[in-house]
Formats: structure tokens, C-alpha cells, sequence
């Protein structure tokens, strides 16, 4: 199996830790991180960690500041054909205060994207998907790349590769989900949820009735997640809970990716969907006990797998 992530409009995430920090008042920082930020590289880089030996990114990237990636890449085993282009990859802030857990993201604006870099994107995808490909897109979209991207990929993609997995946010996803042809797996979190279908969803049964209307439209899983409160994995005969294990929180970056990692993993590995639901919920709480993306040894997610809270509704 082969695993393509497309990264739009990755990013450098740079971490600043800063206990107590107050809004409009002069507050210090004990430190600063900077990691290799963007979902589908996240995603990737779990993936990597996993054990899979054939996982790609891709996307575009600013060809002055990419010692960041490359390195990363390399740590975790995934294969980079990024196409890159003249200028920075952006930068992206987070304030997190660690006695409290609490992130604070400030996240600044992408590349331009010339067309001729667009159209490199549409040839490398289209010599290397084929029916053995697992294609993940994920985050936002840079200026100069239609909000209609993402949708044009799926409707391109899916009837070609083993499944077509999108994770974004905003426009972007309302024109996924608005779409003739829709993805294989979606992961809105419950905000993104209730955005699409413009009201608050006050219990379960709404959120599971909101993703089956997502099944009934072509989409064959859904997965809603809450943060602490887990996550939905609902497909038309299942509704399956994951509560998470209570663990140390010292980022959530990420979290989300790690579970879309856990369940386009899941998928490929043929699990049922109990087993995907335990594993990127397990993925997801090994994540935020560490700054960073990154997977612990499979000791570490076993334990946390047995600690994951299984519930159903018809």
C-alpha cells in the first residue's frame, strides 16, 4: 500500500511556551520550539512511525527555508517530493501555557502558488497514484489555489486509488462536501460540523445523524472529532465512541492528524472499525503528551489502545 499526502500550505510551527502568559501585557517565554507543521506531512510522519515504508508528501513548499522538513522527513522515513517554489515556507505561531494546556495558534498566510507549480502538482499526482494509493489531502489552501482544489482532486482521484481521505476546514470543505463526488473518509471536528450544517448539534445522536447524512451522499466514514471528549467513527451500519485515554497534555498540535494517520492506516490494514477507532484514538493521545509529531514504540500505543473507552449507538 501507498501512502500520498498532499500539504497545500504547510507551515514552520514556531512553539513558544509561556506560562501564564497574559493578552496585551509584556509576558516571557521559557522556550521555543519549531517543527515541521502541515497536516498531511503530520499525517505522513505518523504514518512513518507506524512502520509504513511507502509514504510520500507532497504539495508545495518555499525552496529558501526547507532544511526544516527535509529533516524531519528523513528522521521518520517518508519520501519528499515536494515541489517547491522561489521564497519562505510561512510560519505559523503557537502560544501554549503550559500550566493550563492551553494553545493559542496564530497562523500567518502561505506562498503565492504560480500556476506552472499547480500544474507540477496535477502531473506528479497523476504518474503516481494508481490503485494501490492511499491519497490523504489535508489543511488549508494557499493564495493562488482555488477553494474548489480539494474537491477537484477527489473528483479526480476517487475511482482511481484505494480511498481518498480529506481533512480541511472552511471554504475548502464546504466545497468538498458540496460537491457530485464526495471522499471516501472525511474528519471535520465537531466545530467544522456544525458550520456545515449551520446549527449547534446538542448530543450524540445529532452528531452521528449529521455524519450519516455525509454517508448518504457518498462518503463511506466519518469521523467527528471533539478533543477531549473523543471522537464519532460512523459508517452506515456503525456508530462507534472513543473516549480517550486521561493523559499529560503538553501540545494538542497534531492531535487530529494522528488520528487520521490511525485510521487511513486502519483502513489499508483491513481492521473493523472498533480496532481503527481504539488505534488513531491511541495515535491522537500519544501525540499531545510530547511537543511535536511523532509516534512512541507500539509497547506505548498498546497500553494506550486498552485505556481507549468503547461505546455504540445503533
Amino acid at each position: 500500500m501507498k501512502f500520498v499526502t498532499v500539504t497545500a500550505n504547510p507551515a514552520i510551527d514556531l512553539t513558544v511556551h509561556a506560562p501564564n502568559w497574559q493578552r496585551g501585557e509584556v509576558s516571557r517565554g521559557e522556550r521555543l520550539d519549531k517543527t515541521a507543521g502541515g497536516k498531511g506531512i503530520s499525517v505522513a510522519i505518523n504514518l512513518g512511525d507506524a512502520g509504513e515504508k511507502d509514504v510520500i508528501v507532497t504539495g508545495w513548499m518555499g525552496d529558501h527555508n526547507d532544511g526544516t522538513f527535509t529533516e524531519a522527513f528523513e528522521e521518520h522515513g517518508v519520501k519528499d517530493e515536494f515541489i517547491r517554489i522561489p521564497g519562505d515556507t510561512r510560519r505559523c505561531i503557537k502560544i501554549i501555557d503550559d500550566n493550563n494546556g492551553e494553545t493559542t495558534d496564530i497562523n500567518l498566510p502561505g506562498l503565492e502558488i504560480p500556476a506552472e507549480a499547480v500544474q507540477k502538482l496535477e502531473d506528479y499526482l497523476e504518474k503516481t497514484i494508481d490503485g494501490d494509493s492511499v491519497l490523504v489531502m489535508g489543511g488549508s489552501l494557499p493564495p493562488g489555489v482555488p477553494a474548489q482544489y480539494y474537491a477537484q482532486l477527489v473528483a479526480k482521484y476517487r475511482d482511481k486509488c484505494r480511498y481518498v481521505v480529506v481533512d480541511t476546514s472552511g471554504k475548502a470543505l464546504t466545497e468538498v462536501m458540496q460537491a457530485e463526488v464526495l471522499p471516501h473518509v472525511v474528519k471535520p471536528n465537531i466545530h467544522e460540523l456544525e458550520e456545515l450544517c449551520g446549527h449547534e448539534l446538542e448530543d450524540d445522536a445529532h452528531i452521528v445523524e449529521q455524519a450519516r447524512k455525509f454517508l448518504d451522499q457518498g462518503v463511506e466514514l466519518a469521523v467527528i472529532s471533539m478533543g477531549s471528549h473523543g471522537a464519532w467513527f460512523v459508517r452506515k451500519d456503525q456508530a462507534i465512541h472513543a473516549a480517550p485515554p486521561r493523559v499529560k497534555v503538553m501540545s494538542t498540535v497534531g492531535a487530529g492528524d494522528a488520528m487520521v494517520a490511525g485510521v487511513v492506516r486502519g483502513l489499508a490494514l483491513g481492521q473493523d472499525l472498533e480496532t481503527i477507532a481504539r488505534t488513531s484514538t491511541a495515535y491522537s493521545a500519544a501525540n499531545i503528551q510530547h511537543m511535536g509529531v511523532a509516534l512512541p514504540e507500539p509497547e506505548v500505543i498498546e497500553r494506550l489502545m486498552k485505556r481507549v473507552m468503547i461505546s455504540q449507538l445503533p
